[in-house]
Parts: structure tokens; sequence; C-alpha cells
């Protein structure tokens, strides 16, 4: 099977189960997330099948939108509560508008330090791996943007709110020093991702519904094409000498009377209207960098 599913990832699994059943269900071998999720949380996890997993780099760098619980008061070794609690500290209950500032606080570009227990790699190994033996390093911070961030609900101690961020924006290291700068700590309790580029929870599938879809032959239903899944990008319709270029991976010139918009990317399609590449828009040319075979 070759496409991308978008699927409702439950909570107690972590995505490589997901990767592993649906591995199961589709009988495909080749498949690849764009974007962990941890155990504890739930929502979209897109999934990339067969011909379609060279095309994730594209799709994990979108922008993702989650909605999320913080429990203030208690930290723990993992920022989430699936860790040790490292630290109880009692404390006066925050205004509601003092919530909202520091939410806002964490608005725009920042550099965000990672978990240690985290599936970064230190010298080749996963750091949650070094850092259960005892033998954590701490991670480089990272640069991350935070587009939106709002206050849904607040019961002390819980704070519920959402996010919209950039790729690789860890939401329970954001909760714990949001509880740094409150005084009191605070640690992750819910998380569900809504949204993952142009993946929004409300079309995502169970997969129980997968299952069933594909014991009823319709498995490939819940795929998208490559074509879709790209749809973010403009498309540009070819000639047939320029396909020939493309399909053997060279450049073509760049018409600049067709829109692209911000994106530093094109889908180029065959005169029948067939995907046949992704090229990346550079100094008023096309570069190809995925061609895409007759099969997708």
């Amino acid at each position: 099977m070759d496409g991308v599913l978008n699927i409702c990832k439950p909570s107690r699994m972590t995505s490589h189960d997901v990767v592993l059943k649906v591995r199961t269900i589709t009988k495909e071998q080749r498949i690849g997330h764009t974007g962990t999720l941890d155990p504890l949380a739930t929502g979209v996890l897109v999934l990339c099948l067969g011909k379609a997993t060279r095309i994730a780099r594209y799709l994990e760098a979108g922008e993702k939108e989650y909605q999320a619980v913080m429990r203030l008061g208690i930290t723990t070794d993992t920022l989430d509560s699936d860790g040790k609690v490292v630290a109880v500290t009692s404390y006066p209950k925050p205004e509601r508008q003092r919530i909202v500032e520091v939410l806002q606080c964490f608005h725009g570009p920042s550099m965000q330090q990672p978990p240690v227990y985290s599936a970064i790699k230190v010298s080749g190994v996963p750091s949650y791996k070094l850092a259960r033996k005892g033998m954590e390093r701490p991670l480089a911070p990272r640069r991350i943007f935070i587009s939106s961030i709002a206050l849904t609900s607040y019961d002390d101690p819980f704070v519920h709110f959402t996010v919209r961020c950039s790729k690789g924006t860890y939401i329970r290291a954001l909760c714990a020093d949001m509880g740094k700068t409150l005084g009191m700590g605070a640690h992750l309790t819910g998380l569900v991702r809504t949204r993952s580029g142009r993946f929004e929870i409300g079309e995502s599938v169970t997969l129980d519904e997968l299952c069933t879809m594909a014991e009823d032959g319709r498995g490939e239903k819940a795929l998208l094409t490559v074509d879709e899944a790209l749809s973010e990008f403009p498309a540009l319709l070819i000639g047939t000498d320029e396909v020939e270029r493309v399909a053997h991976g060279n450049k073509i010139p760049y018409v600049h009377n067709h829109a692209s918009g911000d994106s530093s990317h094109m889908r180029l399609h065959d005169p029948a209207g067939r995907l046949i590449a992704i090229a990346r828009i550079e100094s008023g040319i096309l570069l190809p960098e995925v061609v895409i075979s007759e099969a997708l």
C-alpha cells in the first residue's frame, strides 16, 4: 500500500507501537511516522506507507496544534505524569490573569531545552535510554516557535491550554518551563495533538476503524495519495520534454508567472495531470528533490 495515513493515536501506545499495529493491519512493511507522540498523548499521528515514506520529511516539518493539561505544584523526572515525582511545592493559588500572562511569555521564538527522557540521540544512543541508567546528559537547547498559545480553562491545580507550534517543540518541556516561571513547578498530565500540518484530528481514523476497513477490503480508502498529502505545495503542469528531464532528476527553468506563494517547493505534474516530482524553487530554477514513480 502506498499513501499517507492520518491515525488517531490512542493513549498508552508508543508511536512505534502504532507503526507495528498498522503493519499488521495493512500488510505493508515500509511505514514511517512523521513526528513522535509520547505514550501519554493521543491524537494525530501521520504515517507514510510504502513509496510515500519518501515524502516524510515534508510532512514532519508542518506546524503542530495541541490541547494540553498542566498540573501545578508537582515536578517529575520525565516532565509528565508518567514520571517519578521529584518535587512537591506548596503555593498560593495564582490568579487567572497571572496564568494568562505566563502563557503569553512563551509566545513567539525561544530556545527550549529538550527533556532528557526523549528519543534524541546522544552519541548514537537515545537520550531516554541513558536517563533510565542514570547516565543522562543535558541536551542542547533548540530554537522553537510558538505562534499561538491560549488558556482554555483553569481550576487549580489544573491549567488547560491550546498551543500552535513549530516542529520539535516539547509540550512537557513547555509545561516545566511555565511551572518554573510561576514559581511552583508543573508537569504535563494530558495532551491531544489536534493538527499536524494539513492533517486534522477530525479527519483521522482509529486503529479499530482501520482494521474494519482493511477487513472489508477498503483499507486504501483511509489513505491520501502523495499528491493529496502535499496539496499545500502549489502545482505546476510541465511539458513532455520537461517531464523527461525531471524524471532523470535534472533541473528545469522556473516560469515565474506560476505563483508559488510563500512555498519553497512545487508539485510537478505531467500533461496528463499525474504527479511527477517534488521540486525545490531556487534562483529561478526547479530542482527535483523527489521523483515520484508511476505507481503513485
